[in-house]
């Protein structure tokens, strides 16, 4: 792997101790994955599966049990590391006393940038999440949604080079989370990285280059939506007059009709066999049959999610059963 990439994982492993008795309970095991320059890599898994703990490990707060993890080339351990990027968490808590303006002007401080430029940065931030107006507000008087735009502008402060986002467009309004997608999708152009975490699959859908996909604490699935989604299905519908006459064939193939409410003579067939589809449709084609289209169809990325983890959750093994919000990342 590239040591130049913006984020490395390699192998990443991490352990926690809960309990009376202090059993070691694993949180991730054996992760790898690399995210390039100027993309947006969505970074996906039910509850407990292990998300924020490895963002936790990529930020620097937590170190891993085993493999690695890069930023930049360096260690997230390392104060030079944290200078290319920007994070919001999935829990986080501000001054509810302080304005927009303020916090933003005190997390610019700690950053150690200098004071030249303080302004237009906390500028800059405040007009890309849409603040402007309400900056000047305690932020104690915001609603949920505010302090999302709130968290994702200190993230955005200084225009870093890379951003790990977690959850960050809970509670934002369907305006608000398009304006929030359009702030990824302008610094992709301008070929700044983003990871984006989130249970709002829609939005990754729409904006992620790559997505990983983590339950029980392992990676099972990584790439472009597109292809995980490959060959899931097809369709096959046709017409014929008397269309049950050949249910008999097709039952052997694994195959059964679809109806149209409305519509006797219109049939359809679904498949993931290319096989199965072949031989279906040579078996209508001799039988006279109208092929009306054969359709291949990509699985969308909730149908992907829910099948690679839906039934995997309810198991109950050891391996990423804490929630993400409680052991994993304490």
């Amino acid at each position: 792997m590239s040591a130049t990439a913006p984020v490395i994982a390699d192998q990443l492993g991490k352990d926690f101790r809960e309990g009376f008795l202090m059993r070691k309970k694993s949180a991730l095991e054996s992760v790898s994955f690399t995210i390039q320059e100027g993309e947006i890599f969505g970074f996906l898994g039910p509850n407990g599966a292990g998300k924020s703990t490895t963002l936790h490990v990529l930020v620097g707060f937590l170190r891993p049990s085993r493999g690695r993890a890069l930023v930049a080339g360096r260690s997230p351990q390392e104060p030079e590391a944290r200078r290319f990027l920007g994070f919001l968490p999935e829990v986080f808590a501000f001054d509810r006393f302080a304005t927009g303006r303020g916090l933003l002007r005190r997390f610019d401080a700690l950053s150690d940038r200098p004071v030249e430029g303080r302004d237009e940065r906390v500028r800059d931030a405040l007009e890309a999440v849409g603040m402007e107006e309400a900056a000047s507000r305690r932020i104690g008087t915001y609603s949920k949604g505010m302090m999302q735009r709130i968290g994702l502008a200190q993230a955005l402060l200084g225009d870093p080079d890379l951003l790990i986002l977690d959850e960050p467009m809970s509670g934002m309004d369907p305006a608000t989370r398009h304006s929030t997608r359009m702030v990824l999708c302008a610094r992709r152009e301008r070929g700044k990285t983003t990871l984006l975490s989130s249970h709002i699959l829609a939005d990754v859908e729409e904006v992620a280059d790559r997505v990983l996909i983590l339950d029980r604490g392992r990676k099972v699935a990584e790439g472009p939506i597109a292809e995980l989604g490959e060959a899931r299905a097809g369709a096959v519908v046709f017409r014929d007059d008397d269309p049950a006459r050949f249910d008999p064939d097709l039952a052997p193939l694994g195959l059964s009709r679809e109806t149209v409410p409305g519509e006797p003579d219109l049939s359809i067939l679904r498949t993931a066999d290319t096989s199965a589809k072949n031989a279906a449709l040579a078996l209508l084609a001799a039988g006279g049959a109208d092929i009306v289209s054969v359709t291949p169809q990509r699985a969308g990325l909730e149908e992907i999610f829910l099948e690679l983890t839906a039934t995997k959750v309810t198991k109950g093994t050891d391996l990423g059963a804490r929630s993400e919000g409680e052991g994993e990342a304490s």
